[in-house]
């Protein structure tokens, strides 16, 4: 530790440190408009001088790095001068708009001038008369305000990774804009309207809507992926404002991504359900809450004693909290008695959890939120991870710039391949034969290696499962030259800390169970810690649902069996839409249609909601309280914020309701019963029992293949601005981005006439469907890309489900329409 003195107060700090950040780890203000904890240093605006002892001019705090037994004054006669006469210049080009700019009452800007006493300035200067520009779907600008202090070109340039403005221009013209002042079209994460120390950037929706003044501000969570990024609601009368994010708050830090940021408004979307519903004579007609739970407990009574309890099932939800899906379970194994219990994650995380229980004997394995700055080496194999899981995504790109190689293997050209040190563009679905590629190398050079593994089970099998993935083999399967896949495998072996990183999604379909369970033997024949392999939960609640029991525990029956086999009479959803996001929904819609009953209770009248004979409004998020247990499995507490809409109620409550009715113990449960109950299924799910490591034989699996008509290979993922369907209700990440698409390599669009902008009939083995074509260079010949997120389109009408653990991938054709 490095002693000093900060304004005759004692302080000690790491070496590096700037003297800004001791003096603000210290509770020593110094003001500053460029500085940022999260970037390299500016010292772009010259607010932070300071005195040092010894030093005749006056120093940038910011950019020097402390000493031992240095003596530092912040707030002397001659600093309050040049700061004085630093912000007049400053207000030279920045107008005097306060009473009609969004930022007043938070601008950095007004909080100095008004400390200082620089109302005015002494200097003339031409004023930018830039208007403000509201081209952009999210992000409002009024350049004029502009004070070039740069947080938003470092932050877009170096942290986010996205490039989308710089500095143009030289001297009083400089400005920050895109490109040639096109209009902004990026990827709309926000950061820079946060940093923005003044109102040059600020959210587009929340202009000339409010003042902070008017709003209360309360810290939540964010409901959308596994990150459970902290974020803070503003409200004003009820309603929420805006969102944003605050440098030391949360998992994230203040990060967030679009969804977090902007996507706070699905809560106000049009089909909101506030009565519930009965559908008599083909319609859905209002009822009260009594009549609508007795309707279901009379018909669940019936079925149960007709059928039996294992006609009745349940999906469900990782957007619910911990106590709602407890109040779930619970319901359907001590209510109805009947263990048919699952989720959307049966496609995702459970097939993660099988594969890492299987082969690394873990039970419980969350993500470690900075492994990525803790490796040496990451390979990212076939994963958008900044769409997928934003902030978490960005560790990525911050440990590439500490120095890490970033590797990506796959056939997109994602965010991370564009940050990646080098990018392996591979055949979709191919990485499961690159690892196996990998393995085959490494065993056959490296003996050492070879001996360590043969002590743990089924080593020899598995050998004979890999033996014929030789280099020239694994290059016709993946499209890469045999020596990057020998490079690949050394310095991947080479590295002194390794980290693989997968994710797999229910959206996703390059993956599936044999893909994962080949990065589990990587790992184990490297001899590394499980922690070496990194699979995230997809949604803000995933874990936290498996840990609740949210899937069969003995001999019930899964999603698949549920809603591909069609061996129900009744089923219970809670918030989930399989009808849009289920592979092969023509099949999940067929045996929906097919049951005696089909409740939903949902915040919303979704697809999914149209064919139910009961559905149930409950609250959402921020309207009730609970709890969300993330990624790295940390149980993070959300307080209600907002009140209910309509007649909604709490999921946990509308089956302690239920249960009444149905003349069970549950219900006299209370939530502060329930929430000790979810504190001993959370502490048994993280001492889950872990199993000795063995290796598991990856036989190969056939896989659907293009032929003659069906000549290209569908891939489907989430995008940035969305997270399944329940985006698609916010108007503000809507007007980012509104519809599906269809990328289409310039190659394949010319051999196939397609016109960019135009719809095309996609066609697969199982169907149909029309979308919008744009031609990219992000996607490989050979291969098309979709979103899954957007009901109207329903992608996922023409995917399928893997049956053996391969990747689903699909087979279709593209066809312009007459």
């Amino acid at each position: 530790m490095i002693e000093l003195t900060i304004d005759n107060q004692k302080v000690a700090v790491e070496p590096g440190t700037s003297i800004l950040e001791a003096a603000l780890r210290h509770g020593i203000y110094i003001p500053n408009l460029c500085y940022d904890s999260r970037l390299k240093p500016y010292g772009g605006c010259r607010l932070c001088l300071v005195e040092v002892q010894g030093q005749r001019k006056l120093i940038a705090s910011c950019a020097t790095p402390v000493k031992a037994e240095m003596v530092v004054l912040t707030n002397t006669p001659k600093i309050a001068k040049v700061r004085k006469t630093l912000l007049e210049l400053l207000l030279l080009h920045h107008p005097l708009d306060c009473p009609v700019c969004d930022k007043a009452g938070e601008c950095k800007l007004q909080d100095l001038v008004f400390l200082y006493g620089a109302s005015e300035s002494r200097f003339s200067a031409v004023r930018r008369q830039e208007t403000g520009l509201i081209d952009s779907p999210l992000i409002a600008r009024t350049m004029s305000r502009c004070i070039l202090c740069g947080k938003c070109v470092k932050l877009c340039h170096d942290y986010q990774g996205a490039r989308a403005v710089n500095f143009i221009g030289r001297g009083f013209k400089t400005k920050v804009s895109p490109a040639f002042e096109e209009t902004l079209d990026c990827e709309f994460c926000g950061q820079c309207v946060d940093a923005c120390p003044v109102g040059a950037l600020g959210s587009a929706a929340y202009r000339s809507r409010s003042r902070t003044w008017y709003e209360e501000e309360h810290a939540t969570i964010c409901p959308y992926c596994g990150c459970g990024c902290t974020t803070h609601l503003f409200i004003r009368e009820g309603r929420i404002t805006r969102a944003r994010g605050k440098l030391g708050t949360g998992i994230n830090n203040g990060d967030l991504c679009a969804k977090g940021r902007f996507g706070f408004d699905f809560i106000y979307g049009e089909t909101r359900l506030t009565t519930p519903l009965i559908k008599k004579d083909g319609k859905h007609t209002p009822a009260s809450w009594e009549e609508a739970l007795t309707y279901i407990a009379k018909n669940l009574d019936t079925i149960t004693q007709e059928h039996g309890p294992s006609a009745v099932g349940a999906l469900g939800s990782p957007r619910c909290t911990m106590e709602d899906n407890y109040m779930l379970q619970r319901f359907m194994r001590q209510v109805i008695g009947s263990d048919n219990i699952d989720s959307i994650a049966r496609f995702g995380h459970a097939t993660a959890h099988m594969a890492i229980q299987q082969i690394l004997g873990v039970g419980f394995h969350p993500i470690i939120w900075d492994a990525p700055q803790k490796a040496d080496l990451i390979l990212v194999l076939e994963s958008d991870i900044t769409s997928m899981l934003p902030v978490w995504g960005l560790n990525f790109i911050k440990a590439k710039n500490l120095g890490a190689t970033l590797i990506v293997a796959d056939a997109l050209d994602t965010k991370l391949a564009k940050n990646s040190s080098q990018w392996l563009q591979i055949r979709p679905g191919s990485g499961e034969y690159l690892i196996k590629g990998m393995m085959k190398i490494l065993i056959d050079e490296r003996e050492p290696l070879r001996r360590q593994a043969a002590e743990l089970p089924n080593f020899d099998a598995f050998v004979d499962s890999i033996e014929k993935f030789t280099p020239s083999f694994v290059s016709s399967l993946t499209g890469l030259p045999e020596q990057e896949i020998t490079d690949l495998a050394r310095v991947y072996a080479d590295s002194g800390r390794r980290l693989l990183a997968i994710t797999l999604g229910p959206s996703e379909n390059k993956k599936g169970l044999n893909t994962l369970r080949s990065a589990a033997n990587l790992v184990l024949l490297m001899g590394d810690d499980p922690a070496t392999l990194q699979i995230p939960a997809e949604l803000c609640n995933t874990l936290g649902m498996w840990a609740m029991g949210i899937r069969p525990l003995a001999d019930g029956k899964d999603a698949y069996d549920m809603l591909y086999k069609g061996r129900l009479e009744a089923l219970y959803i809670m918030g989930e839409n399989p009808f849009v996001t289920f592979k092969n929904s023509e099949l999940v819609e067929l045996n929906l249609r097919g049951l005696e009953m089909l409740v939903v209770q949902d915040i919303n009248y979704t697809d999914t909601a149209r064919l139910a004979d009961v559905i149930l409004p409950a609250c959402s998020w921020g309207e009730k309280a609970g709890t969300f247990m993330n990624a790295t499995g940390d149980v993070q507490e959300m307080q209600r914020i907002l009140p209910q809409t309509g007649g909604s109620l709490p999921d946990w409550q509308i089956f302690r309701d239920l249960a009444r009715v149905m003349n069970n113990e549950l219900c006299g449960i209370e939530l502060e019963k329930i929430r000790e109950d979810v504190g001993r299924l959370v502490t048994e799910f993280r001492q889950s029992a872990a199993n000795p490591p063995a290796f598991y034989p990856v036989r190969d699996r056939p896989r659907e293949a293009p032929d003659e008509d069906y000549p290209l290979i569908l891939v489907t993922s989430d995008l940035l601005q969305h997270s399944g369907t329940l985006s698609v209700e916010s108007r503000n990440l809507g007007s980012a981005s509104s519809d599906a698409y269809l990328r289409v390599n310039p190659a394949d669009a010319e051999k196939y006439n397609v016109s960019d902008d135009d719809f095309v009939r996609l066609s697969s083995r199982r169907g149909e469907v029309y979308v919008k074509a744009r031609i990219s260079s992000e996607v490989m010949e050979g291969m098309v890309f979709s979103p899954v997120h957007f009901p109207h389109v329903r992608i996922h009408s023409i995917t399928h489900v893997a049956m053996y653990g391969e990747a689903p991938l699909d087979a279709v054709r593209v066809d312009p329409l007459d």
